[in-house]
Parts: C-alpha cells; sequence; structure tokens
C-alpha cells in the first residue's frame, strides 16, 4: 500500500482525545444514497455547547477489486514522520479556528481543506476526504431567532415541506432554492430571507431525546461541491453530539444519484443514523 504525505493541515486524533471528548459514529450510505460506503463522523466537543464536526467522507473514485471489501477504505497509509510539525494542528491552533468561526459562523467557513490521521496499531492513516464544520447548541425559545449554524432544541418545530409551501406563496416569482430539480444558480443578495438551521422533528433513541434539524440553504455552485451546505440534515443527540444526517452535497456532485432521489431525500427529511446508536 503506497504512502502519502500532503501539503495541508491534519487533525491529529490522538492528540485531540488528549484535549477534548470525542464521540465517533459511523454511517451506511447504502440506503440513502444506493452506494455500500461508509463516513466516519468525529464530534469534537469544545466545550458543552460547541461541537467541532469532522466527517471523514469515501473515495467514491475508488476501483474496488473483486473480492475485496465493496465499501473500500476512506484512510490511506500516512508516512507519518515526513509531516512538517507546523502541518499538525494544535491545541491552540484548535481554539483560534473555533474562535474565529464562533464569531461569525457562516456558510462558506464549511471546507473540505482539513485532513484527519489517525494511529491503529503503529501506522498512520490520514482521511481521504474530510468536511470540518461548526455547530453550537442553544435552547432559545421564541421570540429570539438563533444564528446560523445553532442547533437549537427550543424552537418552533417546521418542515421542509411546510418552509417550501410558504417559499413560493410569498415569493411566487422565484424557484425554491432548495428544489435541485430545477435549480436557481443565482444567488440574490437583496432577499429578504437567511440561511439557518431549522429543528423539525424530536423523538427517542435508545430511550434518549433526540433532534432532527435540516439546513436552509441553496445549491449556488454549478461545477463542483456546494460544501457551503455541509451536513444538510442531521440529527443531535445531547451528551453525543450528532449521530446522523446526509451529505446530499457530495453524493450529488461526486455519484450517480438522480436529482429526483435527491430531491425525495431532501423534501421527505431522510437521513442515515449511526450504527452505534440503532
Amino acid at each position: 500500500m503506497p504512502c502519502f504525505v500532503f501539503s495541508q493541515k491534519y487533525f491529529l486524533l490522538d492528540s485531540l482525545k488528549n484535549h477534548f471528548r470525542i464521540e465517533t459514529f459511523t454511517l451506511d450510505t447504502s440506503e440513502l444514497y444506493g452506494i455500500r460506503k461508509n463516513i466516519n463522523v468525529y464530534n469534537v466537543h469544545l466545550t458543552k455547547d460547541h461541537i467541532l464536526l469532522l466527517t471523514v467522507l469515501p473515495d467514491l473514485d475508488e476501483t474496488i477489486l473483486p473480492g475485496t471489501d465493496e465499501k473500500g477504505q476512506n484512510w490511506m497509509l500516512l508516512d507519518f514522520d515526513k509531516l512538517k510539525k507546523e502541518d499538525i494542528i494544535s491545541k491552540s491552533k484548535v481554539k483560534e479556528i473555533a474562535s474565529n468561526w464562533m464569531a461569525s459562523n457562516t456558510p462558506d467557513k464549511k471546507n473540505m481543506d482539513f485532513r484527519v490521521v489517525k494511529k491503529v496499531n503503529e501506522s498512520y492513516y490520514v482521511s481521504k476526504m474530510c468536511l470540518t464544520e461548526l455547530f453550537s447548541i442553544t435552547s432559545l425559545k421564541t421570540p429570539f431567532i438563533s444564528s446560523y449554524g445553532s442547533l437549537n432544541i427550543a424552537e418552533p418545530k417546521i418542515t421542509i415541506k411546510e418552509v417550501e409551501k410558504s417559499f413560493n406563496e410569498q415569493f411566487p416569482n422565484r424557484k425554491f432554492i432548495m428544489d435541485v430539480t430545477d435549480i436557481d444558480y443565482l444567488k440574490n443578495l437583496d432577499d429578504p430571507f437567511s440561511f439557518r438551521n431549522y429543528l423539525s422533528k424530536e423523538y427517542t433513541i435508545q430511550g434518549k431525546k433526540a433532534y432532527q434539524f435540516w439546513t436552509f440553504d441553496g445549491w449556488w455552485i454549478i461545477d463542483g461541491y456546494n460544501e457551503h451546505r455541509g451536513i444538510d440534515r442531521l440529527i443531535y443527540m445531547p451528551e453525543k453530539g450528532i449521530v446522523g444526517g446526509s451529505y446530499d452535497f457530495y453524493f450529488r456532485y461526486r455519484s450517480r444519484i438522480s436529482d429526483y432521489k435527491l430531491w425525495n431525500n431532501i423534501v421527505n427529511e431522510k437521513v442515515m443514523i449511526a450504527e452505534e446508536v440503532k
């Protein structure tokens, strides 16, 4: 197996675990996207109310050889000794990144610029793809409205279908910005609405409360990842973190899933739930 070294920045899982509580979950993409892959989700609990979410996404271009694991590998062997110290994200740098993010949490800050490194026995492995996001947990009651990136477990529940209906009534000459089958690529800076996370469901998993959220945002990138969408829909469980969700932006660009199937997933708020909490 070849070893790789990239000219970029790395989160070392062992180092993060020494300073922060991390909850790890695995999502199976088979039912939602029709592809047998795994997604590795790392909840880095920076504080009791802030989660740095690192999602290791699968390699959708990987050639799977007959007789091998059909799900393939999300990781590559890494020559750790060749990493430069300045390329490894320290505890202070993690706090700096989070602080800057908290000061102004906007969709464009979601990124796929970092990599995650894990140690297995005496070998190191680096993620092929990693999405980095930051979420704040709040409990604001109406009339207060939480900001982007906030998972407000106390706000009134509203579904995507309800928002779509209201959007079409209030903006009859506009395409619904979430509809992937009829995309409006023009991002109008004069729009009176703002992008944010909405609470839509509350239920019980393993005897504990879980909250499902979805993100109101559009598909602005014509050729490339709409990574500003991040984890479009997600399930949050107190004490554990984010235990489920969807990554439509990633699978739309790299796989053969149709826009109509994707829209069905979106409007019906379908998600993957971690194997560890089923």
